[in-house]
């Protein structure tokens, strides 16, 4: 996966420091697979069907069919702090390019993924990874358990919810948000959702003993226009890990969306290694 090699004053903290950045940054891209939203206050919501609330979820999310961000990413955990840039172009239904690099500008690593192939692009080891797009290979590379679409998705601040959202009759309700819940092997999802604006607020993670495996948190909501229509989009995103005292937050700065232009491109040296995944 994505991870950061920074001129340390010894080979040793170097070491622990890289392997620290590319845990966060895993537990970053576990996150944004997951999207978002601003809250509301009180309990006394009006009662709302599990399918009426997925259709408007899924109804704001569509609404983005390119977009262009980049921003700041700061980490913290009990070996580490640091801070880096993000930058992310996706074209829906079949294209998500990330890039990311660390403190001055330093270049970590790109990955272009589309819904038949990927390049994946480690600039500080001048290696790159060729192979078809499938659940294998994405794991293999982002070190987490993630289909494409749930990828796309997650990237482009509008988050899908499928057909494994638990359909009980009404929704729940929680400090002013709808929760809907989908099983995840191995344990449960649980959805947040904005009873005003009808997005992702909050996405919690939790392993077969309903112990939190990830809390993600999207918040400082703007009213964005994409071709004429209002979306909302998060500019924050704080992702946290309770049992490795592991925190990534991102502000996005720059963000644009339905450009029919936008392009993508990874430049690979003659000199990089490559290896083709089957």
């Amino acid at each position: 996966m994505l991870f950061l090699k920074i001129c340390w004053k010894s080979l040793e903290r170097k070491r622990t420091k890289i392997n620290t950045f590319k845990a966060l940054i895993l537990l970053l891209l576990t996150a944004l697979i997951f999207n978002a939203c601003s809250g509301s206050g009180g309990n006394d919501l009006d009662k709302v069907q599990v399918k009426e609330l997925k259709e408007k979820v899924n109804s704001n999310s569509s609404l983005i069919e390119t977009m262009e961000a980049s921003g700041n990413i700061a980490f913290d955990s009990p070996e580490q702090s640091g801070q880096g840039w993000i930058e992310v172009r996706i074209k829906k239904p079949d294209s998500v390019f990330v890039k990311i690099e660390g403190p001055f500008g330093i270049s970590i690593a790109q990955a272009l993924i589309t819904r038949y192939d990927f390049i994946y692009y480690n600039v500080q080891e001048n290696r790159a990874i060729l192979g078809p797009t499938n659940d294998i290979n994405i794991g293999a590379i982002l070190r987490i358990k993630v289909s494409f679409d749930e990828l796309l998705s997650g990237f482009s601040g509008g988050f899908m919810l499928h057909e494994n959202i638990i359909d009980t009759l009404n929704a729940e309700s929680e400090n002013g948000l709808y929760t809907v819940y989908a099983p995840r092997e191995p344990g449960t999802q649980k959805y947040f959702i904005d009873p005003a604006i009808f997005t992702v607020q909050k996405y919690n993670s939790y392993d077969e003993n309903k112990k939190t495996v990830v809390e993600v948190n999207y918040g400082n909501y703007f009213e964005e226009s994409a071709s004429g229509k209002t979306v909302y989009f998060p500019s924050s995103i704080k992702i946290n890990n309770p049992e490795k005292k592991q925190s990534v937050y991102v502000d996005y700065v720059n963000k644009t969306f339905n450009k029919s232009d936008i392009k993508f491109n990874i430049k690979i040296p003659k000199s990089a290694k490559v290896t083709k995944w089957d």
